[in-house]
């Protein structure tokens, strides 16, 4: 039947029909058209959720891929960021004690921390040159920000450090301000205390405690530290105040040995 009809008149059909239905604005058709059109788009979006739900899924595959390749450049970059900020940081301590070394008078040997006292973290501590560098017993032992500690024994390339708030540790010295002289040592709270200082001296919170010239084993003018209580006269037997150490000898690295 359908070989009997003219091409002419099947293009006619399919071309013009639905053009016709679209625009073609009778009251008649315009009712048929809008249900039509309806029927036809609960089909298309029946037909196409599958396919969005697809596309979302393949989406999510792609996009999941591409963050955990972001994820990893992220650590990578982060890893690389932490290297940097540590060679830089150690780059200013060096320089640090570099310059210290070149401004002082006495001969020094620039040595790095290599162990501490597990039992003691903040007592002692191992520098990595010895009696082969000229490392003696008694030797100062500072940093760019003041006193560390002194040589308590020497090995061939190491050597053991006791540090500034040992209570093995003292040192004679000067309030900065008022010139009063006395005797600054460690104790078990591991901060210093001030001793042997005249009854009449003038020392106040905030003095900065050096080195005295009357010291056998240390230089004049190394910072030891700043008072940050004085005690009241018989509130400790012998001290006269309490000094925090200028050094945080529990995050030190490297350091000078004054021979």
């Amino acid at each position: 039947m359908w070989r009997k009809i003219p091409k002419q008149v099947i293009y006619i059909i399919v071309i013009v029909a639905p053009f016709w239905l679209l625009f073609f604005n009778s009251p008649f058709w315009h009712g048929i058209k809008l249900k039509t059109m309806g029927v036809a788009a609960s089909g298309v979006s029946v037909a196409n959720a599958p396919l969005k739900e697809l596309q979302i899924f393949l989406s999510y595959r792609k996009n999941y891929a591409d963050y955990q390749k972001i994820q990893a450049e992220s650590f990578k970059l982060k890893a690389r960021l932490v290297r940097l900020e540590g060679a830089l940081t150690e780059n200013v301590r060096l320089k640090r004690l570099l310059n210290l070394k070149s401004e002082q008078a006495f001969t020094s040997t620039a040595a790095r921390v290599i162990a501490r006292d597990p039992a003691n973290w903040n007592s002692s501590l191992m520098i990595d040159k010895g009696t082969r560098q000229g490392i003696k017993a008694g030797m100062p032992v500072i940093s760019a920000l003041g006193v560390v500690g002194k040589v308590a024994e020497a090995a061939e390339n190491a050597a053991k450090v006791i540090l500034v708030n040992d209570p093995s540790f003292s040192v004679a010295v000067v309030n900065q301000r008022s010139r009063d002289v006395g005797l600054v040592s460690g104790s078990l709270s591991g901060t210093c205390r001030l001793s042997y200082v005249a009854q009449d001296s003038d020392v106040r919170e905030g003095d900065e405690i050096v080195t005295a010239s009357i010291s056998a084993a240390f230089p004049s003018g190394l910072l030891i530290g700043q008072v940050a209580r004085v005690y009241p006269p018989g509130e400790v037997s012998e001290a006269r105040a309490e000094v925090v150490p200028a050094v945080d000898v529990g995050k030190i690295e490297e350091v000078l040995v004054i021979k």
